[in-house]
């Protein structure tokens, strides 16, 4: 019985857990976000709150009122159930703290548009109650929507038809993969430039090359807009395309393999906003190196 006692005193407190009171606290918290219950109870009135930054710490007040104004540019909002992961740790000083690993989605209020981002938050405790918060993810997909919101409201009337016919193009047809939404996108007479080379005319020959080539080639495709300028009847565009090769791609046998790449496009309007002509430009030796094709020079 000494020796079990005299082992048990050795080993010390408990390290590391992913089963606390802590972590129950913190899983309080994160429920009371997702409900907009903004209570401070869970916070020693000294604590400071940190997001994305080392300094301007928050006090627990100034952190709810925070969460209330962000909340106003969203339709709905909150930490998503799945793939939630929890730990409490001790560190060699002594300090507990409470890690989790989280995905948070939001809905535009403006736009609709449906944003997922990979967040971590960390909290020290002592005594039972949370003495600082620090919270660190990637703000750029929502900077950048919220900017295109800001840029659409300063349009004038011709801008917003262009961009009105701009949006069912990228959203309903490429990424919604609708081939009807052409005809509501562009004109009759339409053309595809890619990389100096027209490869289609028409929106019927446009939507059957689209969707014989990459549609199929990578069946969850999606273009995301990075940035978007508008000059008379033309548009500038920075885009991004993302998708998994899991069809046969160009004669060849898919290759499984997630491929990411940027281009730019730029657009002539008709009269009616209507899309006349794209010029798209990107890195072809990119794309076929991502799906890891081995090119050889031949003389």
């Amino acid at each position: 019985m000494a020796a079990l006692l005299s082992i048990a005193c050795s080993q010390g407190p408990v390290r590391y857990t992913q089963d606390s009171p802590e972590i129950d606290t913190v899983k309080k918290l994160i429920a009371n976000y997702n409900s907009k219950n903004y209570d401070t109870s869970f916070f020693a009135d000294s604590s400071e709150t940190r997001y994305n930054t080392r300094d301007n710490p928050m006090s627990p007040s100034e952190t709810m009122a925070y969460h209330k104004e962000t909340d106003a540019a969203y339709s709905s909002r909150g930490f998503l159930d799945e793939d939630q992961e929890f730990e409490m740790v001790v560190t060699d000083d002594g300090d507990t703290w409470v890690n989790c690993w989280l995905d948070w989605k939001g809905t535009v209020a403006a736009s609709g548009k449906e944003i997922v981002i990979p967040i971590h938050l960390t909290y020290r405790f002592v005594d039972g109650k949370i003495v600082r918060e620090v919270g660190m993810w990637d703000p750029t997909e929502v900077v950048l929507e919220m900017q295109m919101i800001e840029a659409k409201n300063k349009m004038s009337a011709d801008e917003k038809a262009m961009d009105e016919h701009f949006e069912v193009f990228v959203n309903e047809f490429i990424n919604g993969k609708d081939l009807t939404a052409l005809e509501k996108a562009v004109t009759t007479d339409f053309a595809r430039y890619m990389n100096g080379i027209k490869v289609a005319t028409g929106p019927k020959e446009m939507g059957e090359g689209f969707r014989d080539t990459y549609m199929k080639a990578f069946p969850n495709l999606k273009v995301t807009i990075r940035n978007k300028t508008y000059n008379g009847n033309r548009a500038f565009v920075h885009w991004k395309f993302k998708g998994t090769n899991t069809g046969e791609f160009n004669g060849t046998e898919p290759t499984g393999k997630t491929v990411s790449i940027a281009g730019l496009s730029e657009l002539k309007f008709s009269a009616d906003g209507k899309i006349q002509e794209e010029h798209l430009f990107y890195n072809e030796l990119a794309l076929l190196n991502q799906l890891g094709y081995t090119l050889s020079i031949t003389e």
